[in-house]
């Protein structure tokens, strides 16, 4: 018996030893760490930081936070490698791509009143390998209750809804004042949800397919569409969001947008339509139009701020009133620019038919003086012969004159009878003249004068 003992002895002292040699790996199991406690000053800024860990290389971080939307307003988040981050209403989701054993995040916030108040880690999923991990499932939690009756259930044996490209499935509501638990057909299948106790509203609990979102909505059994459920109040009222009716009214100048809510929800709203020249309203692009109903089973719009996380009724007709002035104005413009074209069109016809006339009338002019000018030069080449001619007439007639004139100074007189040296020899200047001198006898000239 004391051999026995010694050899156990002896057995567990080698397992020792050996143990220490080779060394133990200890596996830490993912963790996160953060401020959940913090306090918020009126007007100034919140910081928070969170970690999270892992014994091997994460390949993806995703956090999710809570916080009270009365006391705190998200400003922005940052942190580790392809980082990405949103937040409002509330929530505020952060991830990033590490690829290391420790991913780090930080928020801010700006408060909005002197209080301490708590941020909650709602959800934590980190991607290993291809594997989601839900942090705060691995590190020792406790399941809820939802999960711990409905555990063992199976997802394909729920209704779900694909949300932002994930599936969501329906589970056991949690306990919401003004509405009692009912069992409601969803897809065919025998869904637990929450009625209102006055109003035909249904509230369907989701969870993601990788447990990290667990979040309220409102059901439509008519079209069988989802949204977030959303209960604020405005003045007196007590609104619930809900889907607006397919075809019913919609204010003017607004078109349909999806307004962000939480880290991956939106809820179907409408915006503001502004149109440059015309429509002078300021649109505030935090502002969004969203359908609701009160206490009382009325369906109305309500202006949505935001920014500011405050919802007010929707004064229909004094938007309206204003929006017919517009319209009215817009047809009074419309007709005055279709008056100035008019009158533009035809001024400039006007205008066309008087520089075509105009333009006639200088080539007419053009074509008449050019004429004239042809007419002009014509006569006076007509002109100038005439003047030559009648200056060798006059020449011709001057001539002839000088040479009668000569002629009968250069006659000679004398006897025929007497010799030959009686007679005058003409004058040099009439030889010159070429002038023929002409013998006339006297005898002859008796005999004539006598008869």
């Amino acid at each position: 018996m004391g051999k026995m003992k010694h050899f156990k002895g002896q057995t567990l002292g080698i397992l020792c030893c050996l143990l220490l040699y080779f060394g133990i790996t200890a596996m830490a199991a993912p963790a996160v760490e953060g401020n959940t406690d913090v306090t918020s000053v009126t007007d100034g800024t919140v910081s928070a930081d969170y970690v999270v860990t892992n014994d091997t290389a994460m390949e993806h971080v995703s956090l999710t936070l809570s916080y009270d939307k009365e006391v705190l307003t998200y400003l922005s988040g940052s942190g580790g490698d392809n980082f990405s981050g949103n937040g409002g209403n509330g929530a505020v989701q952060l991830s990033s791509s590490p690829n290391d054993t420790t991913a780090s995040f930080s928020v801010r916030f700006r408060g909005k009143e002197d209080t301490d108040t708590k941020i909650e880690i709602t959800s934590c999923v980190i991607t290993v390998d291809g594997k989601e991990i839900d942090v705060l499932n691995q590190d020792g939690s406790v399941p809820s209750d939802e999960e711990a009756v409905e555990g063992d259930e199976d997802d394909e044996e729920r209704a779900s809804f694909v949300i932002d490209e994930r599936t969501f499935y329906v589970r056991r509501p949690d306990d919401i004042e003004g509405f009692d638990s009912v069992h409601l057909d969803i897809q065919g299948i025998d869904s637990r949800a929450l009625k209102h106790q006055n109003l035909d509203i249904y509230v369907v609990r989701l969870r993601s397919d990788n447990g990290s979102y667990r979040d309220d909505f409102v059901y439509n059994p008519e079209t069988g569409n989802v949204i977030p459920f959303v209960q604020m109040e405005s003045g007196k009222d007590d609104v619930i969001f809900i889907e607006p009716v397919e075809g019913g009214y919609t204010p003017t100048r607004y078109s349909y947008v999806d307004m962000p809510w939480g880290p991956k929800y939106t809820i179907p709203a409408y915006k503001h339509v502004i149109i440059d020249g015309v429509d002078e309203i300021f649109d505030d692009t935090n502002r969004y139009l969203v359908y609701g109903i009160n206490q009382d089973g009325e369906k109305a719009w309500y202006s949505y701020d935001y920014d500011k996380e405050c919802l007010q009724a929707f004064d229909d007709m004094a938007y309206q009133g204003e929006q017919n002035y517009i319209l009215d104005l817009e047809e009074s413009v419309e007709g005055m620019r279709a008056e100035s074209a008019n009158l533009l069109k035809r001024y400039d016809t006007n205008m066309g038919r008087r520089l075509m006339i105009i333009l006639a009338l200088i080539i007419i002019i053009v074509i008449l003086l050019n004429a004239v000018v042809l007419l002009y030069l014509r006569m006076r080449k007509m002109q100038f012969p005439e003047s030559e001619e009648e200056e060798i007439a006059e020449e011709l007639e001057t001539t002839t004159t000088n040479r009668r004139k000569k002629k009968a100074s250069a006659y000679i007189t004398g006897n025929l009878e007497e010799n030959e040296t009686d007679f005058q020899e003409p004058e040099k200047e009439e030889e010159e003249d070429d002038i023929e001198l002409e013998i006339i006898d006297l005898d002859d000239l008796g005999e004539e004068d006598e008869k």
